[in-house]
């Protein structure tokens, strides 16, 4: 086969997954003067950043735009309302159109990968997923089962494309997978899960925090059900936003309280405390809120409390979350704003010219948690 040089291209296509990559893409632009097109995850939430470097960004899904370019050229894409052109000031729109019908896809761990749906029912509030996509679910889900199935009797390992496989309406017909990601709320409506390592995204270190980002998950119902799951033998990993706007030092005693308490009420089972640190993500209504780093020395406590004195168990693991200074960079590349800016909070920063599907909403949001501070 021919080989087809980027230096006798008429346009270069990049998929970017964050919008850090926007240094790769300077490096691209340095080297190759042609037409740079960047298209994927990133460029749907966050095309700021990335357009500095490109001509233009897809947002949203590419098929529309994949035709456009290949059948009628450059300038027509462009033009699209989906495409961001940096300097312009028009309106951008996510586009939709989800290739639902594409062949599933095998990941770097040898996984392959199903896709069950885009976006998400729940609008956490520190969440793009909710708020910068509409919901949709794979319209085919009997296919969607017979792959599942045969990669399964080949002796293929799978996972589930999905925010949360619970809210699918076909759910229950999904062949079990090793882990699952689902929701207290939903584990106690439908029961036991078959995945053998439960994934639940709590995300709040206290009550009080869960409840502030919409995921009301209370301290009896937290220990109750995880409680549950490793009386039958699942083990469980929580996931955990450290970080969130108005957080205190209390919030992170009721943390170890509850670690505590797991200690007491069982006795078998491995529990997962996995950190994530937040930071503003654009279309969220969190987005504007002041960026502080008081989360790392309490981190930093509940650590030292763990290893050091009462805290300590071996059926209890700790992942820590992102340090300020990583957390810091990427926030500046997916809002677009500087160090001071984030700072200070309050702005929406370049990415608002993105007419994100829920964002009158997201900014309602936003305006009730301010009064509720």
């Amino acid at each position: 086969m021919a080989e087809h040089p980027c230096s006798e291209a008429d346009c270069i296509l990049v998929t970017c997954t964050a919008a850090t990559d926007a240094d790769y893409l300077r490096r691209v632009r340095k080297r190759y003067p042609h037409k740079l097109i960047v298209a994927g995850g990133a460029a749907s939430t966050s095309p700021y950043s990335l357009g500095r470097y490109a001509d233009m960004v897809c947002v949203g899904d590419g098929q529309r735009f994949l035709d456009a370019l290949f059948t009628k050229g450059v300038d027509t894409a462009q033009e699209l309302d989906n495409v961001w052109v940096h300097g312009e000031q028009r309106i951008v729109h996510v586009d939709q159109g989800f290739p639902w019908h594409m062949p599933p896809i095998q990941a770097e761990d040898g996984a392959v990968r199903l896709w069950c749906g885009r976006g998400c029912k729940n609008k956490c509030a520190f969440c793009q997923t909710g708020w910068a996509y509409t919901y949709s679910e794979n319209p085919e889900p009997r296919i969607l089962v017979d792959q599942a199935r045969s990669l399964i009797s080949a002796g293929t390992k799978i996972a589930y494309l999905s925010n949360d496989l619970a809210q699918h309406s076909f759910y229950k017909q999904l062949p079990p997978t090793a882990h699952g990601s689902y929701s207290v709320r939903f584990l106690a409506k439908h029961g036991l899960p078959p995945a053998r390592q439960i994934r639940l995204g709590i995300e709040g270190v206290s009550e009080r925090l869960r409840k502030l980002v919409n995921k009301p998950i209370s301290h009896d119902d937290l220990i109750g059900c995880t409680k549950w799951l490793v009386d039958n033998g699942k083990s469980v990993r929580w996931f955990l936003i450290p970080g969130l706007p108005t957080e205190t030092e209390d919030d992170w005693l009721e943390l170890r309280d509850i670690v505590q308490e797991f200690k007491r009420t069982t006795t078998k089972g491995v529990l997962g405390l996995s950190f994530t640190a937040w930071r503003p993500a654009p279309a969220t209504p969190l987005a504007p809120m002041p960026l502080q780093d008081d989360y790392w020395q309490w981190f930093c406590e509940f650590k030292t409390w763990f290893f050091a004195g009462r805290g300590w168990s071996n059926r209890v693991k700790i992942m820590s979350p992102q340090q300020p200074e990583n957390r810091l960079s990427t926030a500046m590349a997916d809002m677009g704003l500087t160090e001071a800016e984030l700072r200070a909070g309050g702005s929406w920063g370049p990415n608002d010219r993105v007419q994100y599907p829920h964002k009158e909403a997201a900014k309602a949001a936003y305006d009730r948690l301010c009064k509720n501070r």
